[in-house]
């Protein structure tokens, strides 16, 4: 203790601790994965492995996620890796927690400006009541991307299905829209919404024609932001406040803001 001689204090100790003194005094990171036993950590660290990644997210976090990632890079198929980001996860996992505070039954869910549907496998994955999902998104791009995060809930007779079409052209009364098969051809589909979902708000051009198209006593969920900086953000707010005069509900079921450190997003849950 006196001399600092981290090998003295580790002759101290029985020969169960080797591996300890090779980490911490030689700086061997070989031992170190020793100590943690876990070999998938091991290969993808010390070999340089991208395939041990994947069981490593599995023992961690049991979402279809995983196995979609696997496929993309499998399968070289780009997508836009923002859907991923610390920001999209937390707003998602922020608006699930508070659904599942409300304890509803989602029935029959439109997601306006889906995306890549990211939201549909977390709201799949909870402990959320949910009948079906039509994930509706102008860009052609996003179908196949959100199938594959979707891939459970595509086969299971189409619990999850994506919609190429513009969200003003929705009628929430009830929707006729066309979706399109494994085989290349298409089908004309039919349903009555129950919850209608937009996490995009800031992206909706004539954002006011579109809230007035949904009738009264729907569920609606509703994310908007205050990060002006990009060109297609056309709909900012700078308070939850303001947020809320856009949105007028018969009934508020949740009305919050989450800090994100470069913007603020706010959200609105409850009967129109």
């Amino acid at each position: 203790m006196l001399e600092q001689n981290l090998y003295s204090l580790f002759r101290l100790l029985p020969p169960s601790f080797e591996d300890l003194k090779k980490a911490v005094c030689e700086d061997n990171i070989h031992s170190i994965f020793r100590l943690l036993e876990n070999d998938n950590l091991r290969k993808l660290i010390v070999n340089d492995n991208q395939w041990a990644l994947y069981p490593l997210l599995k023992e961690y976090k049991n979402t279809n996620f995983v196995e979609a990632l696997k496929y993309m890079f499998i399968e070289e198929i780009k997508f836009d890796e923002d859907c991923l980001s610390r920001g999209q996860l937390q707003s998602k996992i922020w608006l699930v927690q508070e659904l599942e505070k409300i304890s509803l039954d989602l029935g029959v869910v439109f997601l306006c400006a889906g995306w890549y549907g990211t939201l549909a496998t977390m709201l799949f994955e909870s402990k959320l009541s949910v009948g079906k999902i039509r994930s509706f998104d102008i860009d052609e791009q996003t179908e196949t991307i959100a199938e594959i995060f979707n891939k459970p809930w595509v086969i299971d007779d189409w619990k999850f299905k994506p919609v190429v079409q513009d969200i003003h052209d929705i009628n929430f009364e009830e929707h006729s829209y066309v979706v399109s098969k494994d085989n290349g051809e298409f089908e004309v589909l039919w349903d009555v919404p129950d919850t209608i979902i937009n996490t995009s708000c800031e992206h909706i051009e004539n954002f006011a024609d579109w809230y007035a198209k949904i009738p009264k006593g729907k569920l609606v969920v509703l994310q908007c932001n205050n990060y002006e900086e990009i060109e297609e953000h056309v709909n900012t707010h700078n308070s939850v406040e303001s947020f809320a005069s856009q949105t007028p509900m018969e009934t508020e079921l949740y009305n919050g803001e989450l800090d994100l450190q470069h913007y603020k997003r706010f959200m609105r849950i409850g009967f129109k």
